[in-house]
């Protein structure tokens, strides 16, 4: 009952609130609008009257400029203007003519103050200047002939243009032809249909009363309402000034139609009647729907409860507000997120605490691993050594003591490889080395390895052949390359057939160069394939000394490799192991 109560009180609010605002709006257009409406306007007008007369001066001597202006000031004001003398002589009225001069020099201005309704045709001719055509129309002065209003129009190739039917006038039509020198056209949406009235008020308001002659003295502008007697159609006039001398040189008449304004305020009465009508029935149907939200955040608070009661503390209420509701959202959203938070704690707490415990078992096995492979490695040459060392001093035959010094010597060679690659090992893996990148030649750096490495070669009579790409030059660190192909080389060369060859490729790839070293021999097993890059690995666990180096090459290489970024891999073939790398060209640099 509590939740229907705020529904209804909701309603009540939103619908009454609206409609007292609705009725503002419709009350204030009805009473106000054609009031404020005609005041805009006729301020407007009156500002572009009053510039346009501030301008007049600069175009009084080119009548082309006037004429001009005059069809821009009707355009853009939708109100018809024309320039008298002080007694009522038009000097300007309508621009819009069409000057035409005939075969004996004479020029005839054609006024198209009856061809209103015609300026689609107009345009469609494109009269243009030099054009022939010929005019069947009346003239104003019969023996001035200036001015001839047309009946009809024609221009060779183009279809006729016909005045309005049932024009009478008293006097005879005539037909000329010429030469078109000047045109003023207007354009599809410049005409003003109310040409004829400015003529009716010229008629009514010349000669000027006496106390609209003494505004228009002192330079100031006379504005007035005027209503056709014939007609009862409303206008608006204004008469500015152009002051010489401190007299009354010429005057700018402006009419503007008012009727347009009363006709569109009647339509409008009848519109707000019905949208009125309508607007109150949406008003009633919008707050209802409004109000029915009052519902919707209790309903998504208990969905929220549910889910926290399930222990699913990821959904948020997405209710917002400042009230009781918006505080018991902040509330059950702040709860949710210390619960989930905590919840999510304990979670990465115990994740933690399960990676920390295999991550110590993994480095308590590494380590156990790595005291067990060194134990393993060095104990045997140490063995060697203590023994042959005993044997020299306890004096042996003098035809021995030369072979037991190089085996001694022999002996510490390994050792000390084999702390070196430990070092080097423990260097790579704590990345502080930084590489010193330069583009080389990798076939170059191949045969110089491969040259060092000839004794080892002789010794089982292997076979280096080399297929090399077009410059393969790469751009890697060339210590620590070579340091790679030694190494993958060393150990092709232990594990390759006597007897044998050993493939070095070279292939360009456009921005990577492949380096793949390929022996006949033994293959790897498929499932020890990604271990052999581990410290200490060998294939054959006896870790026999003659097959096998310190254990710690490929580790080596593997971390050499990681640090050039470089993708690297090993694979077996038909007849042995092939090893590969790709390292970026130099090619282009």
């Amino acid at each position: 009952m509590r939740s229907r109560g705020v529904v209804v009180k909701l309603f009540a609010i939103t619908a009454l609130l609206f409609l007292v605002f609705y009725a503002i709006v419709l009350l204030s257009q009805l009473l106000f609008f054609e009031q404020f409406y005609e005041h805009h306007k006729l301020t407007v007008l009156g500002k572009k009257l009053k510039a346009f007369s501030q301008h007049y001066d600069e175009w009084r001597g080119d009548k082309d400029s006037v004429s001009r202006e005059i069809a821009q000031f009707i355009s853009k004001n939708k109100s018809q203007l024309s320039i008298l003398t002080p007694e009522g002589k038009v000097l300007y009225d309508n621009p819009f003519r069409i000057v035409i001069r005939e075969k004996d020099g004479h020029q005839v201005k054609v006024s198209l103050s009856t061809f209103a309704s015609k300026a689609r045709d107009l345009q469609a001719a494109k009269l243009k200047r030099g054009d022939r055509i010929e005019v069947e129309g009346f003239f104003e002065d019969e023996k001035a002939r200036d001015w001839l209003y047309p009946v009809e129009i024609k221009k060779p190739g183009v279809k006729e243009i016909r005045g309005p039917d049932g024009i009478e006038t008293p006097y005879p039509r005539e037909r000329i032809s010429g030469d078109i020198t000047e045109l003023l056209l207007p354009g599809l949406k410049q005409w003003n249909m109310r040409q004829g009235m400015l003529t009716l008020a010229l008629e009514e308001w010349f000669p000027l009363s006496p106390a609209h002659a003494a505004v228009l003295q002192k330079g100031e502008r006379v504005e007035e309402e005027w209503t056709d007697s014939w007609s009862g159609v409303r206008s608006f006039i204004a008469i500015q000034p152009i002051m010489r001398d401190g007299r009354v040189s010429e005057l700018i008449f402006a009419f503007t139609s008012l009727q347009q304004i009363s006709e569109a305020y009647d339509a409008l009465q009848l519109f707000y009647i019905y949208i009125g009508i309508g607007g109150f029935i949406l008003i009633l149907l919008l707050s209802l729907v409004f109000s029915r939200f009052i519902s919707k955040p209790i309903v998504s608070l208990n969905k929220v409860a549910q889910r926290m009661a399930k222990l699913d503390f990821s959904i948020q209420s997405p209710i917002r507000r400042n009230d009781e509701i918006g505080s018991l959202s902040y509330s059950l959203n702040s709860l949710s997120e210390t619960l989930d938070t905590t919840l999510k704690e304990l979670q990465l707490a115990n994740e933690q605490l399960r990676e920390d415990v295999e991550h110590k078992k993994r480095i308590e096995n590494m380590q156990k691993e790595f005291v067990s492979d060194a134990s393993h490695e060095l104990k045997t040459p140490l063995s060697i050594v203590r023994g042959f060392a005993e044997g020299l001093r306890d004096g042996v035959g003098e035809s021995k003591r030369e072979r037991y010094v190089e085996v001694i010597l022999d002996e510490t060679e390994k050792m000390e490889e084999l702390v070196k690659d430990m070092l080097e090992l423990t260097k790579l893996e704590s990345k502080s080395i930084k590489l010193k990148k330069s583009v080389f030649s990798v076939s170059e750096l191949m045969e110089d390895i491969v040259d060092k490495l000839s004794h080892h070669l002789q010794d089982k009579n292997l076979k280096v052949v080399s297929v090399a790409a077009n410059d393969p030059f790469v751009m890697a660190d060339q210590g620590k390359i070579e340091q790679v192909l030694f190494n993958i080389m060393m150990n092709a060369i232990r594990h390759a057939v006597p007897d044998s060859e050993i493939t070095v490729r070279i292939d360009n790839h456009g921005d990577m160069i492949t380096v793949a070293i390929e022996n006949e021999g033994e293959q790897i097993p498929e499932d020890q394939l990604d271990h052999i890059w581990e410290r200490f690995y060998r294939v054959e666990r006896s870790r026999n000394r003659k097959t096998g180096g310190t254990g710690l090459g490929l580790a080596i290489v593997k971390l050499i490799l990681e640090l050039h970024e470089s993708r690297y891999g090993v694979r077996n073939t038909d007849s042995g192991v092939c090893f590969y790398m790709d390292l970026p060209s130099g090619s282009k640099l």
